[in-house]
């Protein structure tokens, strides 16, 4: 039988060329940060761990958000299936990539120096050890639930969903991480994006469940003759 090639809308390359904007935007920032920090004979890398963690941090809450709409089922109109799926597998990818160069940068650090058992073992930090060991957890938390992913048919689909529900998890951790031990966090700018990214995420999770419920409801009623 012979299969035609989905070809794709205006929407979807739209899309892809927003993205591809914004991702080039992103960088220019941080290089320009970066080559400010180096003039200024900032440390290096304390500020790439920091360009780091804000990229990360907004890659995933663009992964979560995304993924609840998903399941939902309301970004059909936008894209369709397998190029959303792809979208938010590429994100949280992105996201947890950002998130090793985050705390891998911190070994360079001579500000606040940190070991090698400190970034890698959770709550095993000097500085700040409930806080640090949180960012470390998340980061092996989304590693497990992107690699789930893949192992959907041999785990069944009950324990891949139950593994998948932890990223709300990893979400809320970051977050905290984020706001509560993040050098920017107290930046008008910072602050907006974390309430927008915590408000969005518990807007979407919130008509994900009464959407869910309503439908539960509605199936349940008996059928009228």
């Amino acid at each position: 039988m012979e299969t035609k090639t989905k070809q794709l809308t205006w929407s979807e390359i739209v899309l892809f060329a927003v993205g591809s904007l914004a991702g080039a935007l992103l960088g220019v920032i941080a290089l320009s940060r970066l080559i400010v920090a180096m003039q200024a004979q900032a440390p290096g890398f304390w500020f790439v761990s920091r360009a780091a963690g804000i990229v990360g941090y907004a890659l995933l809450w663009v992964a979560t958000a995304w993924g609840v709409m998903l399941s939902a089922r309301d970004a059909g109109p936008l894209v369709s299936g397998p190029l959303a799926y792809t979208l938010h597998n590429v994100t949280s990818w992105l996201a947890l990539v950002f998130s090793a160069i985050h705390a891998l940068a911190l070994l360079g650090d001579r500000i606040v120096p940190f070991t090698v058992r400190g970034v890698f073992v959770p709550f095993t930090a000097d500085y700040q050890t409930f806080l640090s060991g949180l960012g470390t957890l998340a980061l092996y938390v989304g590693i497990v639930v992107s690699a789930a992913f893949y192992l959907k048919k041999r785990i069944g689909y009950r324990t891949w969903r139950t593994i998948h529900g932890l990223s709300y998890v990893m979400f809320v951790a970051v977050t905290i991480h984020s706001v509560l031990l993040g050098t920017d966090s107290g930046t008008s700018v910072m602050r907006v994006a974390y309430l927008l990214a915590g408000g969005s995420v518990l807007f979407l999770t919130l008509y994900r469940i009464l959407t869910v419920g309503a439908a539960r409801k509605k199936a349940d009623e008996p059928q009228a003759a």
